[in-house]
């Protein structure tokens, strides 16, 4: 838990702004104009940069931070530590500790050091209509964020492997259909040879042997290319271990003004100590390598010279079978042929062999792949039942799983741009009920018949879309794409009786922020900024939602509100209400206090003056005197 301290600007619109922050619920309130979203925007901007501020208030903030303006956010931390943030637009933030040294380890726009919630109503209300995507599954995320980050590391190396993988199978695959292709050129070679008559004269034993090591010799020198690649690669592989060692036995645990200090100190040392052993180790192999490397140019030097003897045998009995019957001639062309067939036909089998191999791999790490997705939707359970528990009866949160679509359903679309064929939502829904793995064999294997079986469009409409499917979509890349979690956020309507409950992107506006509120305040305890969260909120919901929740959390969290509703600030008791007020130039603070101390200012600001305030209790008071 951490919280705001002061918050200063100096310059732009609200300049030699000075507020001391408490903790609990602070209320800004203002007229229009008198920059209430500025300085929520600008807490906002110093604390996480100016792409953490949503689109719509970005020029908000460039035009009224404009001028060198400098907002500045004093932060207590857990731990009692006290930092400071400054920030001016398009400058690198300042991050300093309570005696004024800098700190420059910590990346403060990441947003992970000190925490912040903020939104606006319009922010509300884009999570709220966003029933694919990643808004929701942030909510959740981003409260067991070192976990998540892991879990995606992780995944993110998996998913590397999956395309390297996939890469290594395009490759074997081209070079298959390669080989395939030129033996199929070469036609029924070995037929065609033993049609032919046997010569005496002919010395085709010896030509065939020699056409045959000519083949042996090609793929020699391949795999010599091969292991000298192999080797420098390993070369700089090793390299880069060196200098990634480096960084990491020489990384710093302490932190000067800790009071760990010197314990961490000691961890420091034997840090430092490790990496010597670990260099030598590495320089060992990296001489090792270079012998190899040696080894293979001697063997390279040595085979030539053979290769070369070979050649010259093979110019002399082509030499001689040039003057020999024209029969000769041809059984020695076709021996050679025979020869380059039963090279490829090799060649195919040990890539074959390879693309099963690479096919079980990529069996295994599927497996690790859906089992990583499955620990990230389980973490999301947990999020969404404790969450479920402080949002209360009325808010239902749910995670279902694999039920984000959203990117395999463009893929399809993009997959049947060439297709030329009519109906294409009717055709996307028939697709998304196959599996994106199914789709991808029947893709893979051309399998029209089972394609139709399973779609029913048609032989006709099933070839063309199959056919695009096969130009434009990668099985590989399908196979493996995206399902993600859908997080459902549903409201209950119903007034009396049986619960009825709606998803929030089917609700009013004022129904969406009913249903998005409770999960806001209650999802985690570090500060929160909410501009106008009784926007089409009725009164009866603030009072019995908003302030009760306000009430009841405002201990363990800060929350800053810009409000125009009285009723938040007075019934949740704030700890602090600023008001603001501006000659359209500059934005000032008129007054700064507790709700008694700014009683005149809400009663003008939130109720509208104090002759409507008082016409409004008279009434009141005659309908429940008449009432009674």
């Amino acid at each position: 838990m951490w919280v705001i301290e002061k918050i200063e600007i100096s310059g732009g619109f609200l300049p030699g702004l000075t507020i001391n922050v408490p903790r609990g619920l602070i209320c800004i309130i203002g007229a229009r104009g008198s920059g209430k979203s500025t300085l929520a925007e600008a807490v906002r901007f110093a604390l996480c940069g100016i792409s953490a501020v949503p689109k719509h208030c970005v020029d908000l903030v460039q035009a009224n931070l404009a001028g060198g303006a400098l907002v500045t956010v004093t932060a207590l931390a857990e731990g009692s530590n006290r930092y400071t943030i400054k920030r001016g637009l398009k400058q690198t933030p300042v991050l300093v500790t309570a005696d004024g040294r800098a700190i420059n380890t910590v990346d403060v726009d990441r947003g992970t050091f000190l925490p912040l919630d903020a939104y606006s109503s319009s922010e509300i209300e884009e999570i709220a209509d966003e029933v694919l995507g990643h808004k929701r599954r942030t909510l959740l995320d981003e409260l067991r964020s070192d976990q998540m980050r892991t879990i995606h590391m992780s995944l993110g190396e998996t998913t590397r492997e999956l395309e390297t993988n996939a890469d290594r199978i395009r490759n074997a695959q081209r070079t298959i259909d390669d080989l395939t292709e030129q033996m199929e050129e070469m036609g029924d070679v070995r037929a065609r040879l033993s049609a032919l008559a046997p010569s005496e004269d002919e010395s085709a034993g010896d030509f065939v042997n020699l056409s045959r090591q000519q083949q042996f010799n090609q793929r020699e020198i391949a795999k010599l290319d091969s292991a000298e690649r192999d080797l420098r690669t390993l070369a700089q592989t090793l390299e880069q271990l060196k200098r990634e060692a480096q960084n990491v036995f020489t990384a710093r645990l302490l932190e000067e003004q800790s009071a760990n200090v010197d314990k961490l100190r000691k961890y420091d040392e034997l840090l430092a100590a490790l990496l010597t052993p670990i260099e030598k180790h590495i320089a060992a192999i990296q001489t090792k390598i270079r012998e190899a490397q040696g080894t293979l140019a001697q063997a390279r030097q040595g085979i030539t010279e053979i290769h070369t003897s070979h050649t010259a045998e093979l110019a002399k009995l082509t030499a001689r079978n040039q003057a020999a019957s024209e029969q000769a001639r041809m059984r020695a062309s076709l021996e050679q042929q025979v020869a380059k067939l039963e090279s490829l036909e090799r060649q195919r089998a040990e890539l074959n062999n390879e693309m099963q191999a690479l096919l079980e791999k990529r069996k295994s790490l599927k497996s690790d792949h859906i089992l990583k997705r499955d620990q990230i939707s389980t973490i999301r359970d947990e999020i969404a039942s404790s969450l479920q528990h402080e949002a209360g009866e009325r808010v239902r949160i749910r995670v279902m799983r694999n039920a984000d679509h959203l990117e395999y359903q463009q893929m399809l679309v993009d997959g049947l741009k060439g297709a030329r064929v009519r109906n294409q939502n009717e055709i996307i829904a028939t697709l998304m009920q196959l599996r994106p793995e199914q789709l991808a064999q029947l893709i893979q294997s051309n399998d029209l018949a089972s394609f139709d079986e399973l779609t029913h469009f048609g032989s006709e409409r099933s070839r063309k879309i199959l056919d695009s499917f096969r130009e434009t979509i990668d099985p590989l890349a399908m196979e493996v794409i995206a399902i993600e979690d859908r997080i459902g956020i549903e409201l209950n309507v119903a007034t009396s009786g049986r619960p009825h409950f709606k998803d929030a992107s089917d609700l009013s506006r004022g129904q969406k922020c009913t249903a998005l509120l409770p999960i806001l305040l209650a999802r985690r305890d570090n500060p929160l900024i909410i501009d106008q969260p009784e926007d089409n909120l009725d009164n009866h919901f603030i009072f019995e939602t908003v302030v009760n929740a306000v009430q009841r959390l405002k201990k363990s969290r800060q929350m800053i509100f810009i409000t125009h509703n009285a009723n938040i600030p007075v019934l949740a008791e704030a700890e602090l209400v600023l008001v603001l007020n501006s000659d359209g130039r500059v934005g000032t603070i008129e007054k700064c206090g507790s709700v008694d101390e700014c009683r005149e200012q809400i009663i003008d600001l939130l109720e509208g003056g104090r002759e409507a305030f008082e016409l409004r209790s008279k009434r009141y008071a005659g309908r429940s005197t008449s009432a009674g």
